[in-house]
């Protein structure tokens, strides 16, 4: 069975970033609207375009920000190009996270 990963994330601007999945779908989100419209200390840090810009594709082929995954979503919703609140992942910070081993980006 193929799962489904992100091949590749392009930051197009404005909080915006084009997903290309592994299946060839290619998706544009707007990740800035959902992050203002759901505060949440997590979250509002990636309001600042320089933060938002440091996300990168983890090991499981997840679109994620933070160095533990502080932020990032089902990647069923952004293959359908949809953010819902329901199914967002959003850690607590520890200090006993453990940190992403993929962080290319960071």
């Amino acid at each position: 069975m193929k799962y489904l990963r992100i091949n590749k994330a392009d930051y197009i601007g404005n909080f915006t970033v084009m997903l290309t999945f592994n299946d060839a779908t290619v998706v544009t989100i707007d990740f800035g609207s959902w992050i203002a419209a759901h505060p949440h200390p997590q979250h509002n840090r990636y309001l600042d375009e320089k933060k938002f810009k440091k996300f990168y594709i983890d090991d499981m082929g997840n679109i994620a920000w933070g160095r533990n995954r502080d932020l990032y979503f089902p990647i069923e919703q952004l293959h359908t190009g949809s953010l819902s609140n329901e199914n967002i992942v959003s850690y607590p910070i520890s200090e006993q996270s453990i940190p992403c081993v993929a962080e290319d980006s960071l």
